[in-house]
């Protein structure tokens, strides 16, 4: 099989215009690298070329900050690239500046979660590991409420409920698809005993899960309590994409931050530790459904 020319198109103009503005900057980040890279020019020599700092060009690669039309179109010039490729990547920084779906939540999540909501509706596969809490996109109202309310410390009123809103968009988003992702939800046995809210909270909350388990492309694991593998991390949320799309990359998140990996050898670890973790889970989506049931009788009493 032949290599594929340096400037030949990536991906066809159709699938450009289908990616999110945040897939588009991640792909026009990769393509801009790759076209560096190719050319032999350091992010250090790059910058000079724009009279910008090493700093800017990195932001620009890895999608940290908006695209200048003009940087794309200069550095395209300097890399060689041809007619096609210039239009490609000038088709990609108009995507990468339009306005996304959740702008209108900006004042009610962390900056740091904005990718995460932007990209897990256009994987191909998604899969995540929580520690504590059900995962966002399998949450009811109630149980989102809670969390809101109590663990992020926001007050009753408008916040709490555009809070909601947006969770529940996301579940739209991703569930509702005519082509949803894969879903794979491995949770550790813990969340089934953290109480949120009241026992009806839990109940409601869980019977959710257990409809889950009966959706095509969703499967749901729980990871016992005594299992010998222990992450070092609260919540793991591996992505894949389709042909034209980001990278394959892992979001870790943290109390107030997060932290997204796209170097291979990164996303290879953090996903080494997923395939430990669904290894120690239930054996089968009928074992989760025991447990879970279990669980849901408990808070029924």
């Amino acid at each position: 099989m032949s290599a594929r020319p340096e400037n030949v198109s990536l991906f066809p103009q159709h699938r450009q215009r289908a990616l999110t503005p945040t897939a588009a900057g991640l792909v026009l980040g990769a393509e801009l690298r790759q076209l560096r890279t190719r050319s032999g020019y350091t992010a250090t020599a790059a910058a000079k070329l724009i009279n910008a700092s090493t700093s800017k060009v990195s932001r620009l690669e890895r999608a940290e900050s908006p695209p200048d039309k003009r940087d794309v179109r200069e550095l395209a010039a300097h890399y060689g690239a041809n007619a096609a490729k210039a239009a490609e990547l000038e088709e990609l920084t108009r995507r990468a500046l339009d306005p996304e779906w959740f702008d209108r939540y900006s004042d009610y999540t962390g900056e740091y979660m904005r990718r995460l909501i932007a990209l897990e509706s256009e994987s191909c596969k998604l899969w995540t590991y929580e520690a504590k809490l059900v995962p966002g996109l399998l949450q009811t109202p109630e149980y989102a409420k809670k969390i809101i309310t109590d663990g992020l410390r926001v007050s009753e009123g408008e916040q709490v409920e555009q809070r909601i809103a947006l969770r529940e968009e996301r579940q739209r988003r991703f569930f509702e698809q005519t082509d949803p992702p894969h879903g794979t939800f491995l949770l550790d046995e813990s969340v089934l005993l953290r109480l949120v809210g009241t026992p009806q909270i839990m109940a409601d909350q869980l019977r959710r899960l257990d409809d889950f388990i009966d959706r095509p492309g969703v499967t749901i694991l729980f990871v016992p309590l005594n299992g010998t593998f222990v992450s070092n991390y609260n919540s793991m949320t591996h992505l894949t994409f389709g042909y034209g799309g980001p990278p394959p990359m892992v979001y870790v998140e943290g109390d107030d931050e997060a932290t997204y990996l796209v170097k291979t050898e990164d996303v290879e670890r953090r996903m080494e530790s997923l395939l430990r973790l669904s290894h120690e889970a239930a054996a089968s989506w009928r074992d989760s459904r025991t447990i879970l049931r279990d669980a849901i009788r408990r808070y029924e009493r």
